[in-house]
């Protein structure tokens, strides 16, 4: 019966959708065997806005994925158009925030 409950999680991880702040994310096998759990509903943490709530796991949700927000991708590379000077500015930026 275990296994059953674990290879559904792991074909098909649930999409769930936070009644709080709305946003759409998947849950992983972890998250949903580890929290406490009444029937269907877990509760959980939300990771978009942080806050617990019941998630039924065992209906997913059809909506788009919300959370973590996708970055959209720049279209033409800034760091062409910067002069040499500009380059080594931001080259010594962003040293800054390397670890050593």
């Amino acid at each position: 019966m275990a296994r059953a409950i674990i290879a559904k999680f792991v074909m098909n991880m649930p999409r769930l959708k936070c009644k709080k702040c709305g946003n759409v994310f998947e849950q992983g096998v972890g998250g949903a065997i580890l929290s406490p759990h009444v029937g269907p509903y877990h509760y959980m943490k939300c990771p978009a806005c942080g806050k617990n709530s019941w998630f039924n796991v065992y209906s997913s949700v059809k909506d788009p994925i919300t959370y973590p927000p996708q970055e959209k991708k720049q279209e033409q590379n800034p760091e062409t158009q910067l002069s040499d000077e500009e380059l080594e500015k931001k080259r010594i930026e962003e040293s800054k925030y390397e670890r050593l």
